[in-house]
Order: structure tokens, then C-alpha cells, then sequence
């Protein structure tokens, strides 16, 4: 398939600046570099080793281990001097979360270190702690990441912002000011969560705010807990497609609750079929119809069943739900094209026919920036987005819609979907265009698991539980159900689930409903049954 990206005229993109992790050059012109995480014990040297070439025969151009103590840096250590040995001289990466002098020690034997702004600190001022860590990492050649997850914002952060992408954002600037500051540049930044939306808005207003500041730190994209299979696949594509398209991103990694090795391929075709473009026919933050930095559903007048600000339909000539979706025929006669309305802004001035935008031969940031030029001057007329595909290879496919048709469903600017494609079946077609509405918050139709990738902090197989879960639960359409590994981004990172299963320590599950923690150290073994036992309690449970 051509990639969706195309180089444009117009705006400059962001700019970030190169930095060394090790040997390997990230940001500025060079590639969007991939990366991934072990989910080993890092005190199991072999095993972390082993899983390490895996994940580099894979792709992945870093690597990242859980450090929760001393005898993990140490291990750390063991297992880079094991790679060299082998022939593997690919950036190792520690994850540091809760404790600040672990980084110092960290820093010594590794290419880069992770840091959580939500836990770093302990109570402490960020230019207190954080100047000493710098002063170690500029004297060993280390880089930094600030890594901010919407799941773990600290306190202070929670009080004045709430869990928004406004305070994501405060919570890096108040780092980044120091490394300014300070003079160190070998800096990357991310802002994840496991809502594409909260975490594409957070991303863009990150770099608004860092163009104002004379910022052009590189940037780490990822959606965390996106789950398994091709639903997280279509997560990841929706979180991370609508930035690179508008040249954002250095680094990336795809979470998914699977071996590591298997996201490296899918971080790969993500790169690959999204390229940066060099410019853009639109600045991405300025003169938008749109908010880039908070969702808002552009509320057409409602006709032939789309718009008026309800959930986004699918046209097919199989409708998957042919009580809410529409059959082509329910529109002959009522689509309007771009050209037509360009030479005839009056056809569609009364809201009684809809704006048909075909693809084409356009790149997709053309059509976003054709998008834009008619909802500045037309607020009512409904919004149908059609795209003829060619596309044979059906995990190419679910990529490729996922990300283009993300590119426009997290700005709110859709009101129906038209996807043709000869070389697959209307029902595998309908179900890549669900997924990704249900990815992108726009349409709800299946129970959603956000499910983290687990790491050494986990101390279940959370492969098996999720599927437990899956299948004891998929029937339960409306709900959102949160599985995490460990405490350190879950209860957070599931706040917007209806239900959570969180990791507590070896063999014990606690079990949330929302934010609340309802049942505590619950056996392994039986926390399944407790879950549902408090789906019925709450009456949220409808038998198979």
C-alpha cells in the first residue's frame, strides 16, 4: 500500500532537535526509531537477555527494562554487558518509577533512563532533585526521558489540573524548565495514555507550549494498555497515526498485552505507512475550525440519519446494524462533492444535503486541510467521509483505516463513514471501521478492555487472565473493563473503566469499581468470580 503521508507545501512541521542514546541518533531528520519493553524479571539475567534479542531481531532499535531496586540495576548491567558480548549493541533503557536516587545509580549503566514527573518527586521540588540526576547523565552520556502518564499524575498536578491533558502537559513543562535551565538537551518527552484522544490532545498542546518556550525536545509517542489483538492494534494506529501525519514523533512504541516481540512489527507498519511529511497545507494548532487541544463533536443538522451530533454511522450495502446505519441508496441524491460545493457554496448553505469527501488521489493532511476550510464556512451540513481502498493484506488494511480515519475522528468532525474495498468482505470491512470508532471514543459496540502490555512489575500472566476476562465478559456490550499488571499506572490509567482487575503482589488481584478499590487481595484464583460477583451486585450483569 502507498503510504498515507505525502510530502506538502505549507507549514514546517515541529522541528525537535537530534540527541545520542548511545550510539543510536533520535529526532531532528532522522528516522522515527521503535522501541518496546521486556516483560521478564530483569533479576533473571538470561531470560531478560534472551528476550532482548528477540525483541532486536524484531526491530526494535531500543529497549526497555523494569528497575525497581538496586539489584535490578545491577542485573541491568549484567544483561547489557551479555548483549555486547553477543553482538548487540542496541540502547538499553531503565524504568525508574518512586525512587529518585535509583535513577542516579541507573544512569551509570545504562544508555537512557525513564522517569514518571507522578512519582518522581516524593513531596520534593522538581529543581531540587532533578539538577543531580542531570549533573550524573551529562557526566555518563545518558539520556533522559520524562515520561508523564495520565494514569500516575502527581498529587499537586490532580488538584489544580484534574487528570487532563492540561495537566499531563504542566507536569512535563515542569521538568523540561529545569532542563532548560540547566543546559540538557539529551531530553525525550511523552505524554501516554490509554484514550488516543487524551493523549494526541496532550501531545499537541506539549508542543504548542514548547514552540512558545523555545522547546524542540524529540518526542515519544504510545498509547498505554492499548490490549491484544487486532483491537489493540487499532488503538495503537488511532493514538499515534493523527500525530505523525502532522509531523509529530521520534520514537515510538506499540503496547500490547502480547509478547514484546509482536509489537515491533506493528510499530514498524505504523511508521511506514504514516510518514512525517516535511510540510503541511494547515498549521496544525492555528486557524482551526476545530479545538486541537480539547474534543469537541461538530453538531450538524441531522439528515437521512446522519449528524446532528450522533454517534458516527457506517455506510454499506451490508450495514452492520441496519437499524442505525445506512444502506448507500438512503442517500442518492443528497450528496454534495467538495468540487461542487466549492463552485456552489449555496447547495449545501440550507443543511439539506450532505457534504460527500472523497480521498481520492489527495494526500490525507489535503484533505484534512479541505476539511477545514469548508466547517469554517458551513456549520450545518452533515459530514460523509468516503475511501475507495485498494489495500489486499488485511492487517495493512486495519492499519491503514484505523489511522486515516482516526486522523479525523479525533478532531469530531465526522458524521458517517463509506469505505469500499474489493479484496475484502463487507463484514471484515464493517469490523476494522467498528473498532475504530470504538478506538476513537465515536461509537461504542463492544465490551472494551484496556489491558496494559505488563512488565516485570507483574506478577501474573496477564495474557491468560485477559482472555479469562475476555471470555467470560465479551458479551457485556456497554462496559469498559480496565487489567493491569501492577499499581503503578493501573488504577489510574483504567479511571475512565467501568470495572478493573489490578495486579497487588504475587497471587493477589484487587478489584475496582471506577476509581475504587472494592475488593483487596483477592486470590488469583478467585478473583474472576469476584469480579462478576460484583457485576451482579452492582446490576451490571446480563447472563450469555
Amino acid at each position: 500500500m502507498e503510504p498515507t503521508g505525502k510530502s506538502i507545501s505549507g507549514v514546517i512541521p515541529y522541528q525537535s532537535h537530534t540527541i545520542s542514546v548511545g550510539s543510536l541518533l533520535l529526532g531532528g531528520t532522522q528516522p522515527v526509531r521503535i522501541q518496546s519493553m521486556t516483560n521478564t524479571d530483569t533479576n533473571d539475567v538470561e531470560a531478560s537477555a534472551d528476550q532482548c534479542i528477540r525483541m532486536i531481531k524484531a526491530g526494535a532499535e531500543l529497549v526497555r527494562l523494569t528497575t525497581q531496586g538496586k539489584r535490578e540495576v545491577e542485573n541491568l548491567e549484567r544483561i547489557g554487558k551479555q548483549l555486547h558480548r553477543a553482538g548487540y549493541r542496541v540502547p538499553l533503557v531503565a524504568d525508574i518509577h518512586f525512587k529518585p536516587a535509583l535513577a542516579l545509580d541507573a544512569a551509570r549503566v545504562c544508555e537512557k533512563i525513564r522517569i514518571n514527573p507522578g512519582n518522581y518527586l516524593k513531596g520534593k521540588a522538581v529543581d531540587q532533585l532533578l539538577p543531580e540526576l542531570l549533573k550524573t547523565c551529562r557526566e555518563t552520556g545518558t539520556a533522559i526521558r520524562i515520561g508523564v502518564n495520565h494514569g500516575s499524575l502527581d498529587q499537586t498536578i490532580l488538584d489544580r489540573y484534574g487528570d487532563t491533558p492540561e495537566g499531563m502537559v504542566e507536569s512535563a513543562m515542569q521538568f523540561l524548565h529545569v532542563c532548560k535551565k540547566e543546559g540538557f538537551e539529551a531530553v525525550v518527552v511523552s505524554m501516554k495514555s490509554s484514550n488516543p484522544k487524551v493523549m494526541i490532545q496532550s501531545v499537541r498542546l506539549l508542543v504548542h507550549r514548547m514552540n512558545l518556550e523555545g522547546m524542540s525536545y524529540p518526542l515519544h509517542l504510545g498509547v498505554t494498555e492499548a490490549g491484544d489483538g487486532p483491537q489493540g492494534r487499532v488503538k495503537s494506529a488511532v493514538g499515534m497515526a493523527p500525530l505523525l501525519l502532522e509531523g509529530l514523533g521520534d520514537t515510538l512504541r506499540v503496547s500490547l498485552t502480547e509478547p514484546p516481540e509482536m509489537e515491533l512489527p506493528v510499530a514498524s507498519q505504523i511508521v511506514a505507512l504514516f510518514p512525517k511529511p516535511e510540510q503541511l497545507p494547515y498549521h496544525p494548532f492555528e486557524a482551526l475550525a476545530w479545538d486541537p487541544f480539547r474534543y469537541t463533536r461538530r453538531t450538524s443538522v441531522p439528515l437521512a440519519g446522519l449528524g446532528g451530533g450522533a454517534r458516527v454511522k457506517i455506510v454499506s450495502s451490508e450495514p452492520p446494524e441496519p437499524s442505525v446505519d445506512l444502506h448507500p441508496s438512503m442517500l442518492d441524491g443528497l450528496c454534495v462533492s467538495f468540487e461542487q460545493w466549492e463552485k456552489e457554496p449555496r447547495l449545501l448553505e440550507e443543511g439539506k444535503k450532505v457534504l460527500l469527501l472523497e480521498t481520492g488521489s489527495h494526500s490525507i493532511q489535503q484533505i484534512k486541510a479541505r476539511l477545514n476550510r469548508f466547517c469554517m464556512l458551513n456549520e450545518k451540513a452533515p459530514i460523509l467521509l468516503k475511501i475507495n481502498s485498494e489495500t489486499q493484506d488485511p492487517d495493512t488494511l486495519r492499519l491503514s483505516l484505523a489511522g486515516e480515519l482516526g486522523f479525523f475522528l479525533v478532531d469530531g468532525i465526522l458524521d458517517g463513514i463509506w469505505v469500499e474495498n474489493p479484496h475484502v468482505t463487507l463484514t471484515e470491512l464493517n469490523e476494522i471501521i467498528l473498532d475504530t470508532l470504538q478506538a476513537a471514543g465515536a461509537r461504542y459496540t463492544r465490551t472494551e478492555y484496556i489491558a496494559c502490555p505488563s512488565c516485570g512489575r507483574t506478577h501474573f500472566d496477564i495474557l491468560a487472565r485477559l482472555k479469562e476476562i475476555r471470555e467470560a465478559t465479551s458479551h457485556l456490550t456497554t462496559l469498559k473493563i480496565g487489567v493491569m499488571g501492577c499499581i503503578v499506572n493501573g488504577p489510574g490509567e483504567m479511571a475512565d473503566a467501568d470495572y478493573g482487575y489490578v495486579g497487588a503482589g504475587p497471587g493477589r488481584v484487587h478489584i475496582y469499581k471506577g476509581r475504587e478499590a472494592r475488593m483487596r487481595n483477592i486470590p488469583e484464583k478467585e478473583a474472576l468470580d469476584a469480579m462478576i460477583a460484583l457485576l451482579k451486585q452492582e446490576g451490571d450483569w446480563l447472563d450469555p
